[in-house]
């Protein structure tokens, strides 16, 4: 048997940016919204009472600790919002590819022979706005490998039960 490894020109490699990535569902803006107003509701309880248990008023730390409560809510809604416009999806003929992230921008690729199974889970703002969360395992991890949220429910089972008729028509193969 004679050893081949061709060297493969970078030029005619098909650019990942020329995916057409497919929006989530646009009630995940609502339900992200609501996570996050619960978390800073809860932290504004706990400024709240250590304002008045400690006598604060307004010294100069109640002060910092409300400016930053304040612009870490504003950050936070204002990522959420980002957020949206690039996360997407995209089913191809070979894999599954999902693009996010506001400050650091990444794009995961999962080959459908490399997948093992895949599960659809339902948080409980998500069911709230018929959203479902489809998460894709592969071999040697011990979570998932790829999570995708803000996906509506019925497209997710759709996705899921493709996902799950190619992976055994690969195995079969």
């Amino acid at each position: 048997m004679i050893f081949e490894n061709q060297q493969i020109s970078i030029g005619e490699l098909p650019n990942i940016e020329e995916i057409n990535f497919l929006q989530l569902d646009r009630n995940y803006i609502k339900s992200e919204l609501i996570g996050t107003a619960v978390f800073f509701g809860f932290l504004c309880f706990g400024l709240l009472f250590c304002t008045l248990l400690f006598r604060w008023g307004l010294q100069w730390f109640s002060i910092v600790a409300w400016s930053v409560w304040l612009a870490w809510a504003c950050l936070s809604v204002f990522l959420i919002m980002k957020n949206y416009k690039i996360a997407g999806y995209a089913l191809r003929e070979k894999d599954v590819a999902y693009r996010r992230g506001v400050i650091f921008r990444s794009i995961t690729t999962i080959p459908f022979n490399r997948m093992q199974h895949c599960e659809i889970t339902v948080g409980p703002v998500e069911k709230m706005f018929e959203l479902s969360t489809l998460k894709i395992f592969t071999a040697g991890g011990s979570g998932s490998d790829l999570s995708i949220s803000g996906i509506h429910k019925e497209e997710a089972e759709k996705i899921k039960e493709f996902i799950t008729r190619k992976i055994a028509s690969d195995e079969e193969e």
